[in-house]
């Protein structure tokens, strides 16, 4: 008896340990790594939902957000995981369209999706509104919460013939930040 007690404390502890260590890579916004770290503990934990939830909003901080169909499939086991899953769905929609209109010319007109304050939502939404300048085959957005802000939204290939979209953030017109999605 003492044998199963000491292995059900174990197993729970290592299943603990990996949401524990995410979350501290989180907290600490080690992104990147919180992202792969979760990508290698999965299945130990692919039904645990706090961790697929911190999977999913560790990859969505860095330009691999096409890893955040993983947990989001899973997430349905209550009403707040399910909330996470449709956010994510909807992320991965908003950037899915952006890229079919920058490429295919697709318009977007009369779309109407959730809104998010993700960098992507936030672009998608001023797509759709028509609230850019184009120039070269680049949009340019200004903010509208924040006036000092302003991004770049364009097609980038680069290796291998392959199309990245890129977001570019200005403050004050200075380039602060670049992402970058296959």
């Amino acid at each position: 008896m003492k044998l199963i007690f000491f292995i059900m404390m174990t197993t729970a502890f290592l299943f603990s340990s990996n949401l524990s260590t995410l979350y501290t890579l989180y907290e600490k916004q080690e992104y990147d790594k919180a992202c792969e770290y979760s990508v290698k503990y999965f299945e130990k934990n692919k039904n645990d939902d706090k961790y697929l939830t911190l999977y999913g909003l560790s990859c969505l901080e860095t330009d691999k957000i096409f890893r955040i169909a993983t947990p989001m499939i899973r997430l349905s086991q209550t009403e707040g995981a399910r909330a996470n899953a449709s956010y994510f769905a909807t992320i991965l929609l908003q950037k899915q369209l952006l890229k079919q209109a920058l490429l295919d010319g697709k318009t977007l007109d009369d779309l109407q999706l959730p809104k998010t304050s993700f960098i992507l939502s936030k672009i998608f939404t001023l797509f759709v509104q028509k609230k850019y300048t184009l120039n070269n085959n680049i949009y340019k957005f200004q903010d509208e919460s924040n006036k000092e802000k302003s991004y770049k939204l364009y097609m980038k290939e680069e290796r291998k013939n392959k199309n990245y979209m890129i977001i570019d953030v200005y403050k004050d017109d200075k380039f602060i930040k670049r992402y970058r999605y296959n």
